[in-house]
């Protein structure tokens, strides 16, 4: 599908040793009038790579993700991506649902009879030791347990590439941690490629294989920073590793935000 100045194409999920990468972007750039939002974006995520995303508040992350599910198209620049599946901040569960059906519903949606879709939800549900919630209505469940089920559905598409848009932004300490983990695990059990949008620096480099730092509006790439952690499932926020890795975050968002350059590293 062809925009002015730019063009998305959707290609399959990747398969095989060979297969293409998720998501490569080139040259991104999005305005809103006069407004520059994104400037010159280059983005990669590999097969089964997840890659944060951050950035200063309103530098345009959220647009990017939007614009790599499909949801808006860029003034310039090529994006190529698989088809995604997008978890937003807010869970948007519908209310009249139950949390079976709103795990069902992308099922019901790509042609799966509600018998089908339902009981792939709850095998889902079962997985993550919520069943005994499917016929909880979403004002009845806690926060936490409120994006579980917003992630379950994400998941119910089978889709390769998942964009996360601050998955955990609106929830407690406590419960955020939690969920990192959760996250992290549900991936090792069934990789996926993500593309996750986060403010949260610790966040950033407790979940990402690497980080993408975005710098003011007009945004662009200031720093792509690799994170040798070891699985995210097995981080902690002490280890060496994400303690160097949120350091560099820090100074490379430091150094954007006073206009200097910064070096990849």
């Amino acid at each position: 599908m062809g925009y002015p100045g730019g063009s998305v194409r959707v290609q399959s999920p990747p398969s095989g040793p060979a297969a293409a990468r998720p998501l490569t972007a080139r040259g991104i750039v999005r305005r809103f009038g006069d407004l520059a939002v994104l400037d010159g974006v280059d983005l990669d995520v590999a097969p089964h790579e997840t890659v944060a995303l951050v950035g200063p508040s309103g530098c345009g992350k959220s647009t990017l993700l939007e614009m790599v599910c499909g949801l808006q198209a860029p003034d310039a620049g090529t994006l190529d991506a698989a088809p995604a599946a997008l978890m937003p901040q807010r869970d948007l569960l519908l209310p009249w649902l139950d949390a079976r059906d709103n795990v069902a519903l992308p099922l019901r949606l790509a042609g799966s009879g509600r018998r089908e879709a339902r009981a792939a939800a709850d095998a889902l549900l079962d997985r993550v030791e919520l069943g005994r919630f499917a016929r909880s209505r979403p004002d009845e469940l806690s926060g936490g347990m409120r994006q579980r089920v917003s992630f379950l559905r994400a998941l119910a598409t089978e889709r390769e590439l998942l964009c996360l848009d601050e998955p955990f932004g609106a929830l407690d300490a406590i419960t955020r941690e939690e969920l990192r983990h959760w996250l992290a695990e549900r991936l090792e059990e069934r990789p996926r490629s993500v593309l996750l949008v986060t403010h949260d620096v610790e966040e950033a480099a407790l979940l990402g294989d690497r980080v993408i730092v975005l710098g003011p509006r007009p945004a662009g790439v200031v720093a792509r920073i690799s994170v040798d952690a070891g699985p995210a499932r097995r981080r902690e926020a002490t280890d060496p590793a994400v303690v160097d890795a949120r350091r560099r975050i820090h100074d490379a968002l430091r150094t954007a935000m006073r206009g200097d350059e910064v070096a990849a590293t």
